[in-house]
C-alpha cells in the first residue's frame, strides 16, 4: 500500500500538480472537518467507485485517501476498491484526519459536533419489534409481541430512563405456517399455563439505571440495563446489556436476552416444577429481542 505524509501533502498543495484528496468517510463528517481541496465519496456506500469516477474520470490521475485515523481500516479499504478497479497511483494519507489535525495543519468544515440529545423520545409503533423464541427438547418457535408503547429517556445523549407496555393480545406466532396450528399454540400461550393473557393483558418494563460500557465500539453492546419487568401482574428485576445509537433522523435502543418465565409463575412443563415430563418439558427460559426506534425530535 502506497502511503503519504502530511508534511508531503501539504507542500504539494501548493503545487500545480497536486493530487486529488478524497475523504471517504460518510457526508455529515465531511461537512463538520476535512481537508483542504478534499472531494468526497464515503466508501462505505455501494457507489463508491462510481462517485469516485465521477469526481475524476482519468484513472492515471494521482489519488490521496484519508479517513479518521490509522486505527481503522476505511483508507485501507478506499485503497484496495481503486486499486483493484484500476487507478494507477492510489496513496493513503499516514495518520488520516486526526493525523493531520495533530501536525496543526489547517482544515475547513462547519466544525459542527453531532447534537447529543437530551428529553424523552416516543418510540415509533409502526417500526419498532419485540420477538420471544420458546424452546423444548426438539423444537422451537418464535414471533413477535405487540407494543403498545414505549419511550427513552436521554440525557447529552446517555440513556437515563425509560419505559415499555406489551400488548400481550397481539401475541403472534411467525414460524407456524398452517394458521390452525398457529391459532392453537397462541391459544395455548394465552392460558395460565403460560402468560395469563384475559388476566393480564399487558406486560410491563420500568427502566432504573443504566451504566455505560466503557470503549465500547459503534454497533457493540454500550450499555448495562437494569429495570423491572412485570408479566401476569408479577414483578421481578431483570438485567440485560443494550445497544443505543442514533443517526439524524432517529434514536435506536436494541437487546437480546434471556428470561426464566417460572420466576413470574409460567410453569408449564417446566423440569424444575413437574416431574418425569419426558417429551412435555418446556424450556424455562424464553428468549427476548427488541427494537425500539424513536424520532430524533423529542
Amino acid at each position: 500500500m502506497q502511503t503519504i505524509d502530511s508534511d508531503t501533502l501539504n507542500a504539494r498543495l501548493a503545487q500545480n500538480t497536486a493530487p486529488i484528496i478524497l475523504d471517504i468517510l460518510p457526508d455529515e463528517h465531511f461537512e463538520r472537518s476535512r481537508l483542504p481541496s478534499a472531494l468526497n465519496a464515503c466508501v462505505y456506500e455501494i457507489e463508491f467507485l462510481e462517485k469516485t469516477a465521477a469526481l475524476s474520470p482519468d484513472k492515471s490521475t494521482e489519488i490521496v485517501v484519508y479517513g479518521l485515523s490509522d486505527a481503522y481500516e476505511a483508507s485501507q479499504m478506499a485503497y484496495e476498491k481503486l486499486s483493484q478497479s484500476g487507478w494507477e497511483r492510489v496513496f493513503v494519507l499516514v495518520g488520516g484526519l486526526e493525523g493531520w489535525i495533530a501536525n496543526d495543519l489547517p482544515t475547513q468544515g462547519n466544525g459542527e459536533a453531532p447534537a447529543l440529545r437530551t428529553g424523552r423520545f416516543e418510540a415509533s409503533i409502526d417500526k419498532s419489534v419485540v420477538r420471544w423464541v420458546g424452546r423444548n427438547l426438539l423444537n422451537q418457535h418464535n414471533g413477535t409481541i405487540g407494543l403498545e408503547s414505549a419511550h427513552l429517556i436521554l440525557e447529552n445523549g446517555n440513556l437515563v430512563g425509560g419505559e415499555a407496555t406489551l400488548d400481550m393480545n397481539a401475541i403472534v406466532c411467525d414460524d407456524i405456517e398452517d394458521s390452525e396450528m398457529a391459532n392453537m399454540l397462541i391459544g395455548h400461550l394465552r392460558t395460565d399455563d403460560f402468560f395469563l393473557v384475559d388476566s393480564y393483558p399487558t406486560s410491563h418494563f420500568s427502566l432504573s439505571s443504566v451504566e455505560a460500557i466503557e470503549n465500547a465500539n459503534p454497533g457493540s453492546p454500550n450499555c448495562v440495563i437494569k429495570g423491572v419487568f412485570t408479566l401476569r401482574g408479577h414483578s421481578e428485576p431483570i438485567e440485560f446489556i443494550g445497544t443505543l445509537g442514533s443517526d439524524d433522523a432517529s434514536i435506536a435502543l436494541q437487546a437480546q436476552f434471556d428470561i426464566d418465565r417460572v420466576l413470574w409463575n409460567s410453569k408449564y412443563g417446566s423440569g424444575r416444577i413437574y416431574e418425569a415430563l419426558g417429551k412435555h418439558v418446556v424450556n424455562d427460559l424464553i428468549s427476548i429481542s427488541f427494537q425500539l426506534i424513536a424520532p430524533a425530535k423529542s
